[in-house]
């Protein structure tokens, strides 16, 4: 019997459980994985709305926990940027997670030069998401990093329109809890990766988690958004490769 994990793919602030299905969620599943990918409340067709709830982190760890016990058993967290935060917060509240990988996972402070970079290249956009908490009119600056120029501006255009608005509460709260818990790094690994063209995180942010939670760090090529980008099968690839090494008895 295969007594694999499942799977569990946790978007990203703006994105729903849609992200995964371009790629990783079919890639996934031809390997062999049961995958399953989770829309936070108040993205995609989850209730709720983002700008009359103002959800925190915590309420959508209660969305990534709810997914866990519909999927039942064991689970391996698979968490992009801000569903790399959620997946770090899940771990250590839940043996149930066996592994998690944190992909372009989302720093512990946010890096100034990186919204200075969003300022100067968006002002009007950045302005409205910090300081009116409007993120919806915000969203032009974020996208500015979610892709690279090598994406088929047709393919983009329909990531965009996917995309939907994101909790100004849960995206403060990125930037303002404390140190990730680390239980049972031994027993419930973790693995950190990065895109070598993600200019949203600088590379001693990734470093310093891998080293938080004595983790590999995996550099792949390809922006912010791993999950669509040209480059999408290498990550893919690298995360299939500590899967099989973890959790596939030979």
């Amino acid at each position: 019997a295969d007594d694999r994990p499942a799977l569990l793919f946790i978007p990203g602030g703006f994105h729903d459980a849609r992200c995964w299905d371009h790629h990783f969620l079919p890639w996934f599943a031809a390997q062999g994985w049961s995958a399953h990918a989770v829309s936070l409340r108040g993205h995609g067709n989850s209730p709720g709305d983002l700008a009359v709830d103002k959800p925190g982190l915590d309420d959508f760890v209660e969305d990534v926990e709810a997914a866990m016990v519909r999927i039942g058993g064991p689970v391996v967290l698979i968490g992009h940027s801000m569903g790399g935060v959620l997946a770090q917060m899940v771990r250590a509240a839940n043996t149930d997670v066996v592994g998690t990988v944190l992909l372009a996972s989302s720093p512990l402070r946010a890096p100034i030069g990186v919204a200075l970079r969003m300022l100067w290249q968006h002002p009007i956009a950045l302005v409205r998401a910090q300081v009116f908490g409007d993120m919806q009119a915000g969203m032009p600056a974020f996208i500015s990093f979610f892709y690279g120029d090598d994406l088929d501006p047709a393919l983009q255009d329909k990531y965009v329109a996917e995309l939907c608005g994101e909790s100004p509460r849960a995206i403060a709260e990125i930037f303002k809890r404390p140190s990730p818990q680390t239980p049972d790094l031994e027993a419930r690994p973790v693995l950190v990766v990065a895109g070598r063209d993600d200019w949203s995180i600088p590379m001693k942010n990734h470093e310093w988690l891998a080293n938080t939670f004595s983790a590999p760090l995996r550099i792949v090529p390809g922006a912010h958004n791993l999950m669509v980008d040209p480059a999408w099968e290498q990550s893919a690839a690298t995360i299939h490769a500590w899967l099989a090494d973890k959790f596939l008895t030979i």
